[in-house]
């Protein structure tokens, strides 16, 4: 039973309010009792009806299918989500921290070339249960405060998921829950207009929920409209024009740390002269960094993975052009679980 973590703290005093006619207290103990504690509480302990409905309510992990270990730490959770559908998440240990990348959805409408997600296609829309579930197992396995950082660059658009992924935000964020600040919360795009608009409104009608100071990601690679068409289709709904202009439009763009272009290192694709060029004129007037990943391959894949002066190459050329810019070590490859590669759970056993 996930019902409860669907809510976010408002919507679950709402709901305590409604079917139990009790006060916000109970409704605010119940939240923080989701996700830091048991039954124990003396509010529950004098209503037996509501104690039970808790206790049974609590009962909110998803089955862990699989767990696939590396050297370096990263974890690969395989999460059933019911009906042989699975969702994938991937712990990656830093220096002091932990991060976690979420999925959003099971599959992608949008079908990057790049990407084994997006081969798989689209299959649903995850709900903010089982976005949420998917941290609450990490942090199981974890043991301990170190997951600090989270970003939704798992599996699907977050935007094609917009009300559960902000539901989903509330919840992260909220300190009686999982007290994960908007600050280090990042939210990756493959250039999705609607859905950056939308959340540009939430940060000028809602400023005291942060959403300003989350980390927007966008998923460039190309910024050449002819090149990018083929390697994300997305292109062909949101033309790259609209996509700046939107940019610029945006607060994200405005902040030392709130837009971040994600550059996939594709050889003979991305790292051509021209290529390069024109990603300097698209990024004009924006403050950005760009983050280089190395092109992981996928079955199928055409391309190779870039060699450490591929890599180089685009980094000094970048450098040169004054842009704050860094490599992306990739983690957990030999298990398909590094960017790109999620999507074939469920070959595993």
């Amino acid at each position: 039973m996930m019902t409860l973590l669907n809510y976010n703290r408002a919507e679950l005093i709402r709901y305590v309010r409604d079917n139990f006619a009790k006060s916000e207290t109970y409704g605010d103990a119940l939240f923080r009792k989701l996700y830091h504690g048991s039954s124990r509480d003396k509010k529950f302990e004098n209503l037996p009806a509501f104690k039970d409905f808790f206790t049974r309510a609590i009962k909110t992990e998803l089955p862990l299918l699989a767990k696939t270990v590396e050297e370096n730490g990263t974890v690969k959770f395989l999460l059933d989500m019911g009906q042989n559908h699975f969702s994938e998440s991937v712990l990656i240990p830093m220096k002091k921290y932990s991060t976690l990348c979420l999925s959003s959805q099971i599959g992608c409408a949008y079908g990057c070339v790049f990407c084994a997600t997006g081969h798989m296609g689209f299959v649903r829309n995850l709900s903010t249960a089982e976005i949420v579930s998917q941290l609450l197992v990490a942090r199981y396995t974890l043991g301990s405060d170190d997951l600090q950082n989270v970003v939704f660059m798992g599996m699907g658009e977050p935007f094609d998921n917009f009300d559960n992924l902000i539901t989903t935000l509330d919840i992260l964020s909220d300190e009686r829950g999982l007290n994960i600040p908007k600050r280090r919360i990042s939210i990756s795009t493959a250039g999705h207009i609607d859905g950056i608009r939308k959340l540009s409104n939430l940060c000028h009608s809602n400023p005291e929920k942060n959403y300003h100071t989350l980390h927007l990601s966008l998923s460039l690679h190309s910024a050449r409209e002819e090149t990018r068409q083929v390697l994300m289709p997305i292109t062909k709904i949101y033309p790259l024009a609209e996509l700046r202009t939107v940019l610029l439009d945006s607060p994200f763009s405005q902040t030392k740390d709130g837009l971040y272009i994600e550059y996939m290192i594709i050889p003979g694709v991305s790292d051509k002269e021209a290529e390069l060029e024109t990603l300097g004129l698209f990024l004009e007037g924006m403050n950005i960094k760009i983050n280089l990943i190395p092109f992981n391959p996928v079955k199928g894949s055409p391309w190779k993975a870039p060699t450490n002066e591929e890599i180089n190459k685009v980094w000094c050329s970048l450098k040169e052009a004054g842009y704050y810019c860094r490599t992306r070590l990739s983690k957990g490859e030999t298990m398909m679980a590094a960017c790109g590669q999620l999507g074939g759970g469920s070959e595993i056993k």
